[in-house]
């Protein structure tokens, strides 16, 4: 017999093709189920393909289980080890026994046994894969971590030249945007953040400046032309081309002529053939992300395009409520539109978030509802939910949830990364929201305000230090945000305990900033108003309401302190009242969370209406308390500390304040010592001893006078010459600032 046949017969004597006819199709319907949970809970979409992997793997240690129990059961078999004559002898010694037969043959596939033998390997490998998920779990931790390096390849989509009309800019704008959301689902590709990269449109830096700006090996940059014949077809052609920085290699290019109502198409291939070119392997559900289409109507894509582009403005209140109304066009005339709906949602919620209007969290809460009905996978509603979740509701772990979804579905969205880090530092978990954050800051690097939240973490938390050079990095890159400016200042004053380095900053900012600006706003104002109130009170005396930057229940306040600083009872006491009158209106609309109670107490306090003042001080304490909220929290018990203040109810200011020193919060003992607000508490005992046992890291000589800047009336400075008014701050890594802020450059450090 040869050695085939032999093999055969022996396979067959031991049944090992009943054993893999028995996994085999446990195996298969293993893959099923996976495949099914995969898609239906929002598994690792990693899972399907190793699964696979898995199934060959114990396919060895399946096959051999099976021979060992065959010998097994051999070894246990008294027929096959007997002869006859001697059992014939045995009966005829004893007598007559009952004599076993060995069954001709034996039944190893039955249901039982393949019942059985699925169980073993839904156990087997749900053990395995349970230890690996773990792992997994573990080793994103770690990969998280800080010091640890990016293991994917980096690529940066540059905004698509429009060599058409000018006026088709936002649709080559629109074609980069949607490119770069396609490649931001593939797992194994870093992509920056369109922010970043948006910043490079019409620039002239060489590609190599680029990429190390952004930290790239990779560029993706093309062109767009739409042509709109005279038959009425439009025409579009793309022209990629993906250039490898290193060596200035064009590893990959094409050109793509196709009808408009192609344009979904000739996205998804240029995202699958960057995936290619990068030999990046695509699972199907990633292929088949890529190529979705978010409409057939046309018309419906353009109001969308041009919704993103007015959406890209804003922070003014009228280009906001125009892309509202764009993205209310585009689904009018496509309700099935998911795309479009969700862009609405998040529009509405940013007119509540932005511009307190509460009215339009219904309409957004509606937009949202129906994107996910139409579209339950799509990232931009879950976004759109987180946000409203978030910025709607305050309600942080169902938002959180929304965000990490994202974060699954599309690794490279630093949106959902940085939010997520947001409402860490919210939940009090710093540590986490600083590694996230960082994480966010690695595909976004040029959003400034990723770089101030940062910043602020690390404010927050007292580690002064590491702040700074995402402050000034800030700054550099948007010069001409007052909020900015204003955070950076009172980060100074609380580190120092003195007025230099934040009134040079100031200074510096009078360059590009109406000084007034500085003075009104939620956050941060406060602190400047105490210190510097006095000097730029001529500035404040020349801003006027209805301007899109200025708040008119903060103006009124700011108004009211400045008066109040100078001894001029009367005028504070009218300011305080005009604040009063808007802002109990305000109360009255919106979750009660957000409410401004806090600002709503100070009000009362400065019309020396004590009681009013302090129960809507502790309100908006127990509203969000800073066990609840680790970032606003601290800010109304400060608030609170003030309403005690100017009550007079000093022991109770004094253990506000003691808590807020205990806790990661804007305060320290510097910015007690620099803000003359507290002065009523100085000559307390409890005060001083308090703040005598502070470990202050910037504690400096208090003895210097502080360095200020007389206002004119017109807010201009009293300088000799322009000259002498121009500072120097100390530059950050990776940003150099002149002493002519006009003359800016940033560099690589």
């Amino acid at each position: 017999m040869s050695r085939l046949k032999r093999l055969i017969a022996e396979v067959h004597k031991r049944s090992i093709w009943q054993s893999l006819a028995v996994y085999l199709l446990g195996a298969a319907a293993a893959y099923q189920v996976i495949q099914s949970l995969t898609e239906g809970l929002d598994l690792p979409v990693w899972l399907p393909g190793f699964s696979v992997v898995l199934f060959v793997v114990l396919l060895p240690v399946v096959l051999a289980a099976a021979v060992v129990r065959e010998e097994t059961h051999a070894a246990k078999t008294p027929a096959e080890a007997t002869t006859e004559p001697e059992a014939g002898a045995a009966a005829t010694e004893a007598g007559p026994v009952a004599t076993t037969r060995a069954p001709a043959g034996r039944r190893v596939l039955t249901w039982r046994r393949v019942a059985l033998g699925l169980v073993y390997v839904f156990a087997l490998w749900g053990a395995i894969a349970a230890g690996w998920l773990a792992l997994e779990g573990r080793l994103q931790q770690l990969s998280r971590a800080p010091e640890g390096a990016e293991t994917r390849t980096m690529l940066a989509v540059l905004p698509f030249e429009n060599l058409g009309a000018t006026e088709d800019d936002y649709f080559a704008d629109g074609v980069t945007e949607e490119i770069t959301s396609r490649l931001a689902e593939i797992p194994d590709l870093g992509v920056i953040s369109r922010t970043s990269a948006i910043q490079y449109k019409d620039s002239h830096q060489s590609l190599r400046q680029i990429a190390e700006e952004l930290g790239v090996e990779y560029v993706l940059e093309g062109s767009v032309r739409w042509d709109r014949l005279a038959d009425g077809r439009s025409r579009v052609r793309v022209t990629p081309q993906l250039v490898r920085v290193s060596d200035d290699t064009n590893i990959w290019t094409e050109r793509y002529d196709a009808v408009l109502s192609e344009i979904f198409q000739v996205q998804s291939d240029i995202a699958e053939s960057v995936a290619r070119a990068l030999d990046i392997t695509l699972l199907e559900p990633q292929r088949q992300a890529l190529e979705t289409q978010p409409t057939q109507n046309l018309e419906a894509y353009d109001r969308y395009l041009r919704g993103n582009e007015l959406y890209g403005r804003r922070f003014v209140e009228e280009e906001a409520r125009a892309a509202v109304e764009m993205y209310e066009s585009a689904v009018e005339l496509d309700s099935s539109f998911a795309s479009a709906y969700a862009a609405l949602g998040r529009a509405l919620v940013w007119l509540n978030q932005q511009f307190g209007r509460s009215g339009e969290l219904p309409r957004a809460r509606q937009a949202v509802d129906e994107a996910l009905r139409l579209a339950p996978d799509l990232a931009d509603a879950h976004m759109a939910l987180g946000d409203y979740y978030y910025y709607g509701q305050w309600d942080f772990e169902q938002a959180l949830e929304q965000y990490q979804w994202v974060q699954r579905r599309q690794p490279s969205n630093s949106d959902a990364i940085a939010l997520t880090a947001w409402i860490q530092r919210r939940q009090g978990d710093w540590e986490n929201s600083i590694v996230n954050a960082e994480r966010a800051l690695e595909l976004d690097p040029r959003n400034t305000v990723w770089l101030i939240g940062q910043a602020q973490n690390h404010f927050y938390l007292r580690q002064y230090a590491q702040a700074e050079p995402y402050f000034l990095r800030t700054i550099a890159l948007a010069p001409d945000v007052p909020y900015y400016h204003r955070w950076a200042a009172w980060y100074y004053l609380t580190w120092d305990g003195t007025t230099e380095r934040a009134q040079r900053l100031l200074e510096q900012a009078f360059y590009r900033i109406d000084p007034s600006q500085l003075l009104v706003g939620s956050e941060a104002s406060w602190i400047i108003l105490n210190v510097f109130g006095e000097d730029y009170a001529p500035s404040l005396e020349l801003t006027q309401l209805g301007s899109p930057d200025v708040d008119s229940a903060y103006y009124y306040l700011a108004k009211a302190q400045v008066y109040a600083q100078t001894d001029r009872a009367s005028s504070a006491r009218a300011y305080y009242d005009s604040a009063r009158v808007v802002l109990e209106e305000r109360v009255r609309g919106g979750p009660q969370q957000i409410a401004p109670y806090a600002e709503l107490g100070l009000a009362y306090a400065g019309l020396g209406r004590k009681e009013e003042a302090i129960r809507e001080g502790r309100r908006a304490v127990q509203l969000l308390p800073s066990t609840r909220d680790a970032m606003t929290g601290p800010d109304r018990e400060r608030a609170l500390a003030q309403i005690y203040v100017i009550v007079g109810e000093f022991d109770l200011a004094i253990d506000q304040l003691q808590h807020l020193l205990s806790i990661p919060s804007q305060f320290s003992a510097g910015s007690l010592y620099v803000d003359p607000f507290w002065d009523p508490l100085r000559s307390i005992a409890r005060f001083q001893a308090m703040l005598e046992a502070q470990n202050w890291e910037g504690r400096r000589d208090r003895g210097a006078p502080p360095r200020r800047t007389a206002m004119t009336r017109d807010g201009s400075r009293l300088c000799a010459e322009a000259a002498e008014c121009r500072v120097t701050l100390p530059a950050p890594v990776g940003v150099s600032l002149s002493a002519d802020p006009t003359t800016r450059t940033r560099s690589r450090g």
